[in-house]
């Protein structure tokens, strides 16, 4: 059996008809959307921009000028995986 199309009715037709016209009504006021956006002019304002701030120094503290930093294995945040991918598989670590 052939997959041939399916005939439609006059009342699927009438519907296909209408929705074609509903959508060529919404690229046409989106196209007339997009027109006016490129063609108006951006509104200059006369002020200016304030001035970027200036980054300061940064406060150490003391406790962190003293003591070492942790790693992460230290802290325990991640601990490693007992698993590894590969190969599609997932094997053990030993």
């Amino acid at each position: 059996m052939s997959r041939g199309r399916k005939e439609r009715t006059p009342a699927q037709l009438a519907v296909l008809a209408q929705a074609r016209e509903k959508a060529k009504i919404v690229i046409a006021e989106r196209a007339k959307l997009n027109a006016l956006q490129k063609t108006a002019p951006e509104p200059v304002s006369e002020e200016e921009p304030p001035p970027p701030p200036t980054p300061g120094p940064v406060p150490v503290s003391e406790n962190e000028a003293e003591e070492p930093r942790l790693t992460r294995r230290e802290v325990g945040e991640r601990p490693s995986p007992k698993y590894h991918y590969i190969n599609g598989m997932y094997i053990k670590r030993k």
